[in-house]
């Protein structure tokens, strides 16, 4: 059996909600042009088994600081935990957790100064009494500065400035990144072949696998979102949609059986922001929604559905994932030919997908 793959591995042609970005801006010439922090949205505890670490990097992977950061308290890589991957090429600031129990890191723990490594350092530790799970952490906090490639005048400055307010008010499709499907759409080849397969598990594979079958979900999610963004629906109400309540990971359905008085009430509350509809992350498992939004996702990921097939027989679970994403505390400055942006998104959105409707974004490394 193979696998179809689409004709563009990129994501370059998705279709944009508030129109073709205004303009051309190089981003990351410089790891300080790109910053990042996680916000963990709890305190650890002070005591416990797990010592938490707060750790900025630069130029390195998270992977690769899990592993130095085992190496260096003297555990195996395993008892080394993070809640999320952050980018190599940036500035970054997040938590791990080590299980360290009944001893002590004395690098850390009895010292004083901060633990330095290849390319990171550990600014500070707390104890807790549980560890650091995947996707646990609130939001990221960023820090971006683009350099416009060509000259920034009162009219454009206009344009960007007004562009940002309407991605502020009303947000952006969530799409996965180009960071999720690796360099060239290579993940994404990988998935295609593993699944073709049978999707046999393999131990020392295991983190890769993990990548394949998250680029081959993220993928389709993105052709459902892409064809809602044509439609121009993505950020409003079908029939039979299932809602994710903003800031957390509740969900419930909608259906024909409400009554007019209620659907407009579940629209007002898609207006304000409060609500997001939702997309498909295929695996085994119902859809989740009905009428309207089901017939939509079923015409959709017809062409794949060997694709989704293949997930369930992987063992994926079919989950959901907001079509819209808002940034919150966003700001933007003008400065010369550059475009300083501060903003927070939730756990899960990337970015990239944020600026790529305000400018085109030309990466100074390749996708990795």
């Amino acid at each position: 059996m193979s696998l179809p793959l689409p004709d563009n591995l990129t994501t370059a042609e998705q279709p944009y909600a508030w129109g073709k970005p205004l303009c051309d801006a190089l981003i990351r010439q410089a790891p300080e042009d790109f910053e990042v922090e996680e916000v963990l949205g709890f305190e650890p505890e002070g005591s416990g088994e797990h010592l938490f670490v707060w750790v900025e990097k630069e130029g390195q992977n998270t992977d690769y600081v899990a592993r130095q950061l085992a190496l260096a308290a003297g555990i195996a890589p395993k008892h080394v935990a993070y809640s999320g991957l952050k980018d190599r090429h940036a500035i970054t600031r997040q938590w791990f957790s080590l299980h360290l129990p009944g001893q002590c890191w004395s690098a850390v723990e009895e010292s004083n100064q901060a633990f330095k490594g290849d390319g990171f350092q550990v600014l500070r530790c707390q104890r807790h009494s549980k560890k650091l799970k995947r996707g646990v952490h609130r939001a990221n906090k960023f820090r971006l500065r683009l350099q416009l490639t060509s000259p920034l005048n009162d009219t454009l400055g206009q344009q960007l400035t007004q562009r940002w307010h309407q991605l502020c008010q009303q947000g952006a499709p969530n799409y996965f990144g180009p960071q999720r499907f690796g360099q060239q759409g290579r993940n994404l080849v990988l998935a295609a072949r593993w699944l073709a397969q049978g999707a046999p598990m393999n131990k020392k594979q295991r983190h890769q696998q993990g990548l394949w079958l998250s680029a081959a979900r993220s993928w389709l999610f993105n052709e459902v979102l892409a064809e809602r963004v044509k439609q121009n629906n993505w950020n409003q109400l079908l029939v039979g949609d299932n809602l994710q309540l903003a800031g957390t990971r509740s969900r419930f359905p909608t259906s024909s059986a409400l009554s007019s008085t209620e659907l407009e009430a579940l629209e007002e509350r898609i207006n304000r922001l409060d609500l997001h509809p939702t997309g498909p992350l295929p695996g085994k498992g119902r859809s989740e929604v009905s009428d309207q939004a089901e017939g939509l996702e079923t015409a959709c990921l017809l062409p794949w559905q060997a694709w989704v097939e293949a997930l369930a027989k992987a063992g994926a679970q079919h989950e959901r994932r907001a079509l819209r994403l808002c940034p919150e505390a966003g700001s933007l400055t003008l400065d010369q030919q550059e475009v300083n942006l501060t903003f927070t998104l939730p756990t899960g959105a990337f970015a990239t997908t944020l600026i790529r409707e305000l400018v085109n974004s030309i990466e100074s490394r390749p996708i990795e």
